[in-house]
């Protein structure tokens, strides 16, 4: 049976930290109150850490402290801040972590975005993935036409699930429209993963709205 990774929260924030742990409700947790102990944590991989970004001493995250961690693909980082920005959750994101949230993000987000990250995706949040496709389209000729080739193979459920998550709906949200269970809301989107050879939200979105 394959062991699941440890989870490494990294706060020195006691009312953050006991947030998490109500969030999460993983019995595999490991606090590291400091920095330079998740970096020495993090040495004992698998894990998914969920950085406090107003933890002190934290490196930018260009800095060479964190090449091994962010290059690691048994390492999974969660930026999480008090204080969310799109700026700097492209920081984040292009320095190779795996989601960027905001840290005292409700229960059924914070759980979310573990699933998300446990499944090797990347998550993001619906504003930024906006953001990115506005910027994208913008930058295309008017004139390009939608392209609606990857609905081939797609049942009509997986096309109408697909279309909500790559506008940013959650997987809650998607259930609700669509009168499905979360869990099956998760069995369709990994089939349309599966089918376009894509591994997140953010690929889907480009392929659904035309950008490749």
């Amino acid at each position: 049976m394959k062991r699941s990774p440890n989870t490494i929260l990294v706060t020195h924030d006691q009312g953050l930290l006991a947030h998490w742990r109500r969030a999460l409700g993983t019995t595999r947790q490991t606090v590291a109150p400091r920095i330079e102990e998740f970096f020495q944590l993090a040495s004992s991989a698998p894990c998914v850490a969920w950085i406090d970004l107003s933890i002190t001493q934290r490196p930018e995250w260009t800095a060479d402290a964190w090449r091994p961690i962010l290059q690691n693909d048994n390492i999974r980082v969660i930026a999480a801040s008090s204080n969310p920005n799109d700026a700097d959750a492209m920081l984040a994101l292009d320095a190779g972590c795996a989601a960027y949230c905001h840290a005292f993000s409700d229960a059924s987000t914070l759980r979310q975005v573990r699933e998300v990250v446990d499944a090797g995706n990347v998550w993001i949040g619906k504003n930024l993935m906006q953001r990115l496709l506005h910027n994208v389209n913008r930058a295309l000729p008017a004139s390009r036409p939608q392209e609606d080739g990857w609905r081939e193979g797609l049942t009509q459920r997986e096309i109408e699930v697909a279309i909500l998550a790559a506008n940013g709906a959650s997987n809650h949200a998607i259930a609700i429209q669509c009168g499905i269970s979360e869990r099956t809301v998760k069995a369709h989107l990994s089939a349309v993963f599966t089918k376009l050879n894509i591994t997140d939200r953010l690929q889907l979105a480009l392929r659904v709205h035309g950008i490749h």
